[in-house]
């Protein structure tokens, strides 16, 4: 099962700043966290939490005994940090930001109380858009290499395991005053499997909405 993160675009200026979003999807509650820590340099931390997820679909092949497919009681956690450069470009209006991190993330099933499944992921991710008076339009496209892992109890099954690459865009709309907007995302995750062997793979969501809240301060 993979629920795509909610990616930050924090489209930062200057040394300092600080942006978090809090909010909620059609797959599930997030909370993100960047600040720009120097003059060219910004961390990006997120986390997620589900307990379902809306139209979900699988990946690769259906096997085994295990459901943890759509339809199933599946909670999700997932949580992210990374590392980027900002303000790329100095002279422009637009902004331009690149950041790479890795996560984890993790499903239960409620259909038998031992089953995980797992992955861990690393990522590439470029930011653009514009920071208006009240508005801010963001746009961003990540490249994400994640391994899954299948599990009962503490025994990893091997069989379980599949890696796959996703693209994930996404576009972003901020609105409201200086430091508090609402915010609202529309984005694909599309999956390409690099290795699919027998077993319970897990699902994915491939497109998703969001609304929250955003805010921004200055050090």
């Amino acid at each position: 099962m993979y629920i795509p993160s909610p990616k930050n675009i924090p489209l930062f200026e200057e040394k300092g700043e600080i942006q978090i979003e809090v909010g909620g999807s059609t797959n599930s509650i997030f909370v993100t966290g960047s600040y720009a820590f120097s003059e060219k340099y910004a961390l990006i931390a997120n986390g997620s939490m589900a307990y379902s997820y809306i139209n979900g679909k699988p990946i690769g092949r259906h096997g085994g005994e295990i459901n943890l497919y759509p339809g199933t009681d599946v909670p999700h956690r997932s949580i992210e940090v990374g590392l980027g450069r900002y303000n790329l470009l100095p002279s422009s209006k637009r902004r331009l930001e690149v950041f790479a991190g890795t996560g984890y993330g993790a499903a239960h099933s409620y259909i038998k109380d031992n089953d995980k499944q797992h992955y861990f992921q690393g990522f590439v991710q470029i930011n653009t858009g514009k920071r208006y008076n009240r508005t801010e339009l963001g746009w961003s496209l990540r490249t994400a290499f994640s391994g899954f892992f299948y599990q009962e109890g503490f025994k990893v099954i091997e069989h379980g395991n599949c890696q796959t690459l996703h693209f994930e865009p996404l576009f972003v709309v901020r609105t409201g005053g200086q430091h508090v907007k609402a915010s609202f995302r529309t984005g694909f995750s599309i999956p390409c499997l690099l290795s699919s062997p027998p077993g319970p793979i897990g699902g994915y969501t491939l497109l998703h909405f969001s609304a929250g809240m955003s805010f921004r301060f200055k050090q």
